[in-house]
């Protein structure tokens, strides 16, 4: 990932620091105003960060869930054996339960969790199973750009929806992965960046992430976009998730299901771009989703440089679900690391698996 402004090419927005025995996570809430690298070397202070969204992007909290569970194996290292599996666990549950819909820091977690009980609690082995999850990210990640690339054609200008570029994904992205290797490659290529209310992370973080890259776009409202599709001014959505159940379900954004129900109007192609790490292998249907409902002031109030600003009447309640959920029927295609696939091609793969 670059950061212009600071002069670097190659930067992820999770790593573990080996000689600190912590991971260093980008403040997202911060971008674009701020670039500030965070060290954490307990789980209670990474689950907080999880929580409040330090670190965002199913991929990313992935990663970082599978440190955060390798790091438990460290802070119980010193109390008898008999005992270390259950305290694992309650550092588990409490990992598990920073973010309830995005999939891939369940999957994660259990992962590291499994090679700790098979290691004996081996805390060098332990960790060494969570490089080996973070490095499975990365390159399923660029495997996506690579293989998305193909559905973009010169010319196109293209709506995604929230972000799911390198803060999002540690470092290649997914939707906005195969975007940028599009511009990389030549083709000129336009995107319309849904702002993604109430926290704003494609009029934040996407917009930032397309201007370090150098890749043509421009901010929108999410009621623009409707309106722009009516208009022939948007060929493709390309978007990420962060769930993905067995049948092609998938839950992402708030705002996704009402851009997929514009563009299958509108009879504009509609994609999701993920790793398997999110999919879910054990809901059946979307009443086992749990949909993530966070704080109102969210809402109500703005993040902006120099703090938080009342934008609605300050009497009022407001409801703020996280996430919504997209069936198969609206979307065109599946953009993973196996390629671009329809339903019943992603539902082999699944199966496969």
């Amino acid at each position: 990932m670059k950061i212009k402004s600071l002069g670097l090419d190659n930067v992820c927005s999770v790593e573990w620091i080996a000689e600190k025995n912590a991971i260093q996570l980008i403040d997202q809430r911060l971008i674009p105003f701020e670039i500030k690298f965070n060290l954490y070397s307990n789980v209670l202070d990474i689950c907080e960060a999880i929580k409040t969204m330090v670190v965002r992007g199913a991929p990313a909290i992935g990663a970082t869930a599978a440190y955060a569970t390798a790091l438990a194996i460290k802070e119980i290292e010193n109390i008898p054996i008999c005992d270390k599996k259950e305290k694992l666990e309650e550092k588990l549950d409490m990992i598990q339960a920073t973010r309830p819909t995005a999939v891939d820091l369940k999957n994660y977690s259990f992962l590291v969790y499994q090679a700790a009980l098979e290691t004996n609690f081996s805390f060098d082995e332990t960790l060494l199973a969570a490089r080996r999850l973070y490095n499975q990210i990365l390159e399923e990640c660029r495997l996506i750009g690579v293989k998305g690339v193909e559905i973009i054609e010169d010319g196109d200008t293209i709506l995604t929806h929230c972000n799911a570029g390198p803060l999002a994904t540690i470092d290649h992205g997914t939707a906005l992965g195969l975007i940028i290797n599009a511009h990389n490659q030549g083709k000129n290529v336009h995107v319309f960046v849904d702002e993604t209310r109430p926290r704003l992370q494609g009029a934040k973080i996407t917009g930032w992430e397309l201007e370090q890259e150098g890749v043509s776009h421009q901010i929108i409202t999410d009621s623009a976009a409707a309106f722009l599709m009516s208009e022939g001014k948007i060929d493709k959505v390309i978007l990420g998730a962060d769930r993905c159940l067995k049948d092609g379900t998938i839950s992402n954004k708030i705002g996704t299901y009402s851009v997929a129900i514009a563009a299958n109007y509108h009879k504009i192609p509609f994609y999701s771009a993920f790793p398997w790490s999110t999919i879910d292998l054990e809901s059946d249907s979307i009443e086992d989703f749990k949909i993530e409902f966070r704080d109102e002031n969210e809402v109500k109030y703005i993040k902006s440089k120099e703090g938080e600003v009342l934008v609605s009447n300050l009497g009022s309640d407001a409801l703020n679900p996280a996430f919504d959920i997209t069936p198969p029927e609206l979307i065109t295609g599946y953009i993973t690391s196996k390629g671009v696939l329809n339903q019943e091609a992603l539902i082999n793969e699944i199966n496969k698996k």
